[in-house]
Parts: structure tokens; sequence; C-alpha cells
């Protein structure tokens, strides 16, 4: 049996094609919180937890509607050390649009707080990080204070933020 030129090529085609989407899907997708030590002093101390929008509540009872209204898709969180002694919690929203991070960016109070040159909005205060970039509202935050917590802070913001 004679295969024409063009059914030739359309299975080659074919093939390429599958074989291309196949290996996008086997691709493991890349993690926006940094690796341990890929940043400076920082180390990573357990396994990132995801939340969808509709188990948001599990995570911060309470506060989670603000979130939803605004249109969050997921939540991921992860925990650091810095050098040891510094305990921080990374949190990543991730909203259906950059509107959404910037209503819940905005309904945050500004008081007392500074630029910290992020992503498209930041703000540091106090134990906090918070900026937005695109889609994305990060919140990192530590359990208690410590001599240069905004540079330290800032340094895992910058390595979140360039790879969101």
């Amino acid at each position: 049996m004679k295969h024409s030129g063009k059914s030739r090529v359309f299975t080659f085609v074919f093939a390429m094609a599958a074989l291309a989407l196949l290996s996008a899907g086997c691709r493991k997708a890349s993690s926006p919180f940094p690796a341990s030590n890929a940043v400076n002093g920082w180390t990573k101390t357990g396994e990132t937890r995801t939340f969808k929008a509709d188990d948001l509540w599990q995570y911060i009872d309470g506060d989670a509607e603000r979130y939803v209204s605004a249109g969050v898709v997921s939540a991921s969180t992860a925990d650091y050390k810095y050098n040891g002694n510094i305990e921080v919690t990374a949190d990543i929203y991730t909203m259906s649009n950059p509107s959404g991070a910037t209503k819940v960016f905005d309904s945050d109070p500004a008081q007392d707080s500074k630029s910290a040159s992020l992503g498209d909005a930041s703000r540091i205060f106090g134990q906090s990080l918070v900026f937005r970039k695109g889609p994305y509202l990060v919140r990192i935050v530590a359990f208690s204070p410590a001599p240069g917590l905004d540079q330290n802070l800032t340094m895992l913001g910058r390595a979140i933020e360039g790879k969101l």
C-alpha cells in the first residue's frame, strides 16, 4: 500500500505536535518560591501548600471572603528561615486579573509603611512586606522583629518577584 506525500507529511506533523504536547505536559511547573539557599541566607523549611479559592477559608479563616470577592484563583504558601533564626511565611495569591491584586493591596492600610521598590506597588512595615505584580499579590510576614528585617524581607521578595 502506497502513502502519498501529503499523507506522510500530515503523519509527521501530527506526530511532532503530539510529541510537543506530551513533553510540555511532562515538564514540572516552575515554583515562584525560591529553593533553600537560592537566596543568600534563606532556607525553605517545608513544602509549599496551595489552596483553591473555595478552600481558602481553611488557610485564612475570617479574611478569605475579601480575596474571593477580588477574584482569587489560588493561594500558595511556604515557610522560610533566615540564617536559622528569622522565621517567615510567604504567601502568593494568584488573582484572575491584576485589578484583583490591586483591590486587595489597596484595602490594606498604608499608614507607617514605606515602599520596597518591588512589583507594581509595594509596602513594607513592621514585620511584613506586601507587593503586587500583575495578577499576583505577595505577602511575606515575619513571626518576630529582628535587626535588618526590612532588607532581609526585601531580599526574599525580590527572589519571588523574579520568578512571577
